[in-house]
């Protein structure tokens, strides 16, 4: 397991499958407790799907996979998935 990208590489299925974007988004470990953003897991894609690895102690938190055009995603990992809100959008 050492062909991995950083979670950008799938910011954007990951923010479409929950419908929000996350790429301000965090998430805490079920294994270690570490939190950190989505930015920093260790994505493997040469799996069926995408893998998510907490940077810390190497432990599956998020998989998404594309089964009859949609996306699954398990997060059995995670303890918590933290979610910046929205932004205001400016008033003319």
């Amino acid at each position: 397991m050492s062909h991995y990208v950083d979670g950008n590489a799938v910011l954007g299925a990951f923010s479409l499958a929950l419908g929000t974007d996350l790429s301000e988004g965090s998430l805490e470990c079920a294994g270690c407790g570490s939190s950190h953003a989505i930015a920093q897991t260790r994505v493997y894609l040469r799996c069926p799907g995408m893998v998510l690895r907490c940077p810390e102690c190497g432990g599956v938190e998020v998989v998404i996979v594309e089964i009859d055009h949609r996306l699954n995603v398990t997060l059995s990992g995670v303890l918590a998935l933290r979610i910046a809100p929205p932004r205001a959008s400016p008033t003319t």
